[in-house]
């Protein structure tokens, strides 16, 4: 930013004075260019303010979740001379105070950092987060004794200096590693002089846990006056517990993949197979980098493949996907396979590829087939029963594709008891199905015939233009009745019905109304006529 942007020395002179004198109780740190805490200049010492000790800095102080902050405003001191914020101290993390900076360089060559707030009591104590140290350096003579090493030795491996030197750095080293650690100090042996090698070795902490550490050993050893190797040790405890907690979920998904019932399959951006369990290498007979849609599409039966490829193109956009399709299974025929696609993304929201289960719901399709069936339609004659046909009604009535009308036309065989009677239940039965068949074959396409009692049945027809049309729907109906021949014990029965018919135009009439109207014109022409049971045709 412009030096004409920045707050004039004059006015930062004002803002210090004025935080001191309205916060008595306040915290006061002086701060290097580096944001770093400095010793203090007297002038600080001298406003009476509590210093801000055991720190080195204000990220120190305040709760991880605001050290963005902190940063931030202290980005903006330096533009433009002044700032503060709001932030919770580690101290007190229950309250809100105030972190101020000012540029006093121009008088005192620091920053002045002041914390207030109405929730700084007098007797608060800041409790600074100490940042442990991440690396040391060790001199080692050629033998690999240490001759010297950095005092963040003690907050990384609990030692004090005093105490390694002279010890072998291989007793710093886990039992496990020590067999790594002498290739690499043979390797760095033969290097050439000036050059450096890395390896990465547990240590053990004095207390006996591990700390892993990079170590990259420079050899100096052709110093003719101080032959060494001078190490740098970086703590890299956090990445390798990050790294090992990978490897733990990754064998955590594998181990659980191989023990549900599942095909599990991971794909790349691209569709390629990055990993699949056993079953799905069975089911799918794919590998790690084989095409996923190929490989499935080669297996699905060809009317889903449009439905299937969809959902592999879409998942890789992002698209989360249900589908069920039918998978040729070699030896097994044809299998139902519900597939489930979820996307995967990073954290920026781009797909970085996506899981694909696939379950075999064969048994669970075909036992919601057969229940659907049970709940769909009438056992004997196959048409729908009393529920489906209202249901059936009820669409039609109410479909949102525009059509001329609905025609319900109710037929009641005339003297079916009789035949009973006469014949046997078989014969009725067998009667009653040659109806069904015949009825069926002749409505419209679209139409359905329901058994709503014992020798009562319904057509519900859809696009019917009007009360003519569906009057010879019913015509056609009783047409193909007296054509149907049962044949039982040397006779052949020709079944008769009475016929009722109902109709509104789209958008018009109520399903249980206009049942009603159908049934009572089949009542007003059965009792008009004489009833006569079906007669043997020699």
């Amino acid at each position: 930013m412009a030096d004409k942007q920045m707050i004039k020395p004059d006015d930062r002179d004002a803002v210090f004075s004025a935080l001191v004198a309205k916060n008595p109780d306040a915290f006061i740190a002086a701060i290097g260019e580096n944001g770093l805490f400095v010793p203090m200049p007297p002038e600080f010492a001298a406003t009476g303010l509590r210093p801000i000790e055991g720190a080195s800095s204000m990220l120190g102080v305040v709760v991880t979740d605001d050290q963005r902050l902190v940063v931030d405003t202290w980005t903006q001191v330096v533009d433009e001379g002044a700032a503060s914020c709001v932030v919770r101290l580690t101290a007190a993390p229950d309250r809100r105070t105030r972190i101020h900076f000012v540029d006093l360089t121009h008088r005192f060559g620091v920053y002045l950092g002041v914390i207030s707030g109405a929730g700084l009591s007098a007797d608060l104590v800041l409790h600074p987060e100490l940042v442990r140290p991440r690396m040391v350096t060790m001199v080692k003579s050629p033998t690999s004794v240490v001759t010297d090493v950095g005092p963040e030795i003690a907050p990384l491996l609990g030692w004090q200096p005093g105490e390694l030197i002279g010890q072998r750095t291989l007793e710093l080293v886990h039992p496990g590693d020590q067999e790594r650690a002498i290739a690499g100090w043979m390797d760095m042996l033969g290097a050439p002089p000036g050059s450096a090698r890395r390896v990465r070795l547990r240590h053990v902490h004095r207390d006996g846990r591990t700390v892993w550490f990079e170590v990259t050993n420079h050899n100096h050893l052709a110093d003719p006056q101080d032959p060494r190797v001078i190490a740098e040790m970086l703590d890299i405890s956090d990445e390798m517990a990050a790294q090992e907690a990978v490897r733990a979920a990754e064998q955590l998904m594998r181990r659980l993949t191989e023990t549900i019932p599942l095909a599990i399959l991971q794909v790349g951006p691209d569709g390629a197979i990055t990993f699949l369990n056993e079953r799905a290498a069975r089911q799918v007979r794919a590998q790690i980098g084989g095409d996923l849609t190929a490989a499935l599409l080669d297996l699905t039966e060809p009317v889903d493949r449009p439905l299937v490829g969809a959902a592999l193109a879409g998942v890789l956009t992002g698209k989360d996907t249900d589908v069920e399709y039918g998978h040729r299974e070699p030896g097994s025929g044809i299998r139902r396979i519900r597939a489930n696609l979820r996307a995967l993304t990073d954290d920026a929201g781009a797909v970085t590829g996506a899981i694909i289960c696939l379950a075999d719901v064969t048994e669970e399709v075909e036992l919601r087939d057969r229940l659907w069936r049970q709940a769909t339609f009438d056992a004997l004659t196959g048409c729908h029963n009393r529920a489906a046909t209202m249901a059936a009604l009820e669409d039609a009535l109410g479909a949102t594709d525009r059509h001329t009308g609905t025609a319900v036309i109710f037929l009641d065989l005339n003297s079916f008891k009789p035949i009973n009677d006469r014949y046997g239940h078989a014969a009725g039965d067998l009667l009653l199905s040659q109806v069904a068949t015949s009825l069926r074959g002749a409505v419209p396409p679209g139409g359905i015939v329901g058994r709503i009692g014992g020798d009562e049945f319904v057509a519900v027809c859809r696009d019917v233009a009007g009360r003519e049309h569906a009057d010879r729907i019913g015509a056609d109906l009783l047409a193909a009745l007296s054509a149907a021949r049962v044949r039982t014990a040397g006779a052949t029965l020709v079944p008769q019905a009475s016929l009722g018919v109902a109709w509104a135009p789209y958008g018009e009439g109520d399903p249980d109304e206009l049942m009603a109207h159908a049934d009572a014109a089949m009542y007003a022409v059965k009792r008009a006529r004489s009833s006569a049971p079906p007669v043997p045709v020699s």
